[in-house]
């Protein structure tokens, strides 16, 4: 079970690493994030379906992950992203079906504002709230705004929302009983987490997932790993991921640092460089394997429960 030091603590604090590291750390909760905006075309061993997310979660289960991160795709086109709240009710109860202690985390979902194409180059998208009707275990919680470079098949686009658009929205997660993880892609976002904790818009310990290279966030090198953690506020819960090859290195240092990590085809279709994954499983156990060489094995269902303040599962 749990190690008696709390799993949270002030990450900057040599003195306190020291005696965690002698003294044990906590284990590791694994997320895996399983699809993310790739699609069949990437890899076809992509899920997509609910059905595949589903049959996908059992075996993540077994691996050594305690939650999986979903992205729903409308019925039929699993090219495009369900922002409803009915395909995500589906995905859940299928996942729950299949792996029952297995926590559930629902993206955020988007929606695009409209705008006129000679006022504005690229596309405007809003932070939306879906899955709350979903009733996951878990959603991200986008503090944005962002800006994302374009390519071959997509124009560049904004993601948007507001101090107080954010805080509505943890608001409401509270009121679902939902956990918001707060996603912090660049050291601007610890403002808007200050904030949040300070309009006690959260409840401790605060869930939140530092991401590494993404477009207009702050660049996954190991100085920026430690600045982030250096500047949580107290009663934190730190996940990281990183995209690319990337994502392995980022995890690899949270799990020395006594944090948690989020891995899966979402954040990289790449194992090692030029070697395709074969599929998200072979990434949990990778970091299952790294975490067990480094002392911390990975957090069970119950234990991941009560490291973030949730209820025990029920059946």
């Amino acid at each position: 079970m749990l190690n008696d030091l709390n799993p949270s603590w002030s990450f900057g604090d040599t003195g306190e690493y020291v005696r965690r590291v002698t003294s044990g750390m906590p284990p590791v909760i694994v997320t895996c994030a399983t699809t993310g905006e790739h699609r069949k075309r990437d890899h076809p061993g992509l899920p997509t379906s609910a059905a595949e997310q589903a049959e996908a979660a059992k075996v993540l289960f077994a691996a050594g992950a305690s939650i999986i991160h979903i992205h729903g795709r409308v019925v039929g086109d699993p090219d495009r992203t369900a922002n409803d709240p009915q395909t995500y009710g589906v995905i859940n109860e299928m996942i729950r079906a299949a792996a029952p202690e297995l926590l559930v985390d629902n993206t955020q979902t988007i929606a695009e504002v409209p705008v006129a194409p000679r006022e504005f180059l690229g596309r405007i998208y809003q932070y939306q709230t879906a899955p709350i009707e979903a009733r996951p275990d878990l959603m991200a919680l986008n503090p944005g705004p962002m800006t994302f470079r374009g390519g071959a098949e997509w124009p560049s686009g904004v993601y948007i929302t507001t101090f107080d658009e954010t805080e509505r929205i943890a608001n409401a997660l509270r009121e679902a009983g939902i956990k918001p993880q707060v996603f912090l892609y660049h050291p601007g976002h610890l403002d808007l987490l200050e904030h949040l904790i300070t309009r006690q818009a959260l409840d401790p310990p605060y869930f939140v997932q530092l991401v590494f290279g993404q477009h207009s966030g702050i660049n996954p090198g190991p100085e920026s790993v430690l600045y982030m953690l250096r500047n949580l506020p107290r009663n934190c819960l730190f996940q990281t991921c990183a995209l690319g090859l990337h994502a392995i290195q980022v995890n690899t240092l949270a799990l020395l640092l006594g944090g948690h990590v989020r891995t899966g085809m979402e954040d990289s279709l790449l194992f090692q460089k030029d070697q395709v994954v074969k599929s998200n499983v072979q990434l949990v156990e990778r970091v299952v394997r790294i975490a067990g060489e480094l002392g911390r094995r990975p957090a069970a269902a119950e234990e991941t429960r009560a490291m973030l303040g949730l209820p025990p599962y029920r059946a």
